[in-house]
């Protein structure tokens, strides 16, 4: 229990670091652009191909994938549900739903666990990333009543276009098929993803910004508090309810502490919602989530 709350207070000073030389005005948005960039496109992508190699597991783990669809769409329904107007409707649909995987809990989790937690990550956010990348988005936009690109043409374009999400999958075919990388790539790979941890909690850090206003309260805790009504369901179906051995089951339930899906923010802004609302809630969660998911590693190292 002391290494993983020391782990975690690791964790938190990296992202604190971040904030504070914001804070002091030596990073600035140029300087998240320029990490987010080498994190999405660089060091991510490296994890990815590092932990799963070699990595053999059973197909119905794939339903993993699929777990993650249904939890983003319970939480878009929840997110309709809610709303009174349609565009209150559209924003809760966006930042309600998806989780902060790649950036976020990917990096915790493979700090906590080993690399075939990583695994069950990666293939939860294989079916996360569907929904995060364009399927919330365009369930928003039909209940907005707005005309445009079908929902298959935005994933089309953000999948085939991201990275991570291309080492998603190019890692878990070649796992499921048993076809193993040459080792000099990956011991090329294992440089930039040994980074990968610190420089997104950086990242994390200078991206934080919390602006609370009255009228925008309501929103706030209407989102967090039904979000993390949600996520306690969803842990105690994953514990009771699934089928796996518990050191998947209790990766599953640390994951659905994740914060918001960070592509909420940018497809707030796309539909002319409250984007200052979307990046307030999208900065708490991350504070929320650290203490949550630290606390439930520790609480399930007992279990």
């Amino acid at each position: 229990m002391e290494e993983t709350i020391i782990k975690a207070a690791i964790l938190v000073s990296f992202i604190f670091c971040g904030y504070l030389l914001k804070q002091l005005r030596l990073f600035g948005r140029s300087t998240f652009n320029t990490i987010s960039t080498i994190v999405f496109n660089i060091t991510l992508p490296s994890v990815i191909i590092v932990n799963l190699n070699g990595i053999h597991f059973e197909t119905r783990y794939l339903l993993i994938s699929l777990l993650a669809i249904v939890f983003n769409l319970i939480m878009v329904g929840a997110g309709w549900a809610a709303g009174k107007t349609k565009d209150e409707k559209a924003f809760y649909m966006l930042n309600m739903n998806g989780y902060n995987i790649g950036n976020f809990a990917l990096p915790f989790v493979s700090y906590f666990f080993d690399s075939a937690a990583v695994l069950i990550v990666c293939i939860f956010d294989a079916g996360n990333s569907l929904m995060c990348l364009g399927g919330a988005y365009g369930l928003a936009r039909c209940v907005r009543g707005e005309k445009g690109e079908s929902i298959v043409s935005i994933l089309a374009k953000t999948i085939f276009s991201s990275l991570p999400v291309l080492s998603y999958i190019t890692m878990i075919i070649l796992s499921l098929t048993g076809f193993e990388l040459p080792q000099v790539l990956i011991d090329w790979a294992k440089v930039p993803a040994s980074a990968n941890t610190f420089l997104s909690m950086l990242m994390i850090g200078v991206a934080l910004g919390l602006s609370l206003k009255k009228e925008y309260l309501k929103l706030i805790y209407t989102d967090v508090g039904l979000r993390l009504l949600m996520s306690v369901v969803f842990m105690i179906f994953v514990y009771f309810g699934l089928d796996y051995p518990m050191a998947i089951k209790k990766v599953i339930m640390v994951l659905v502490f994740a914060p918001v899906a960070g592509m909420a923010c940018y497809y707030t802004a796309k539909l002319k919602l409250k984007i200052e609302v979307a990046a307030c809630i999208s900065s708490f969660y991350i504070l929320l989530s650290i203490i949550v998911m630290s606390s439930l590693i520790i609480f399930l190292q007992t279990v």
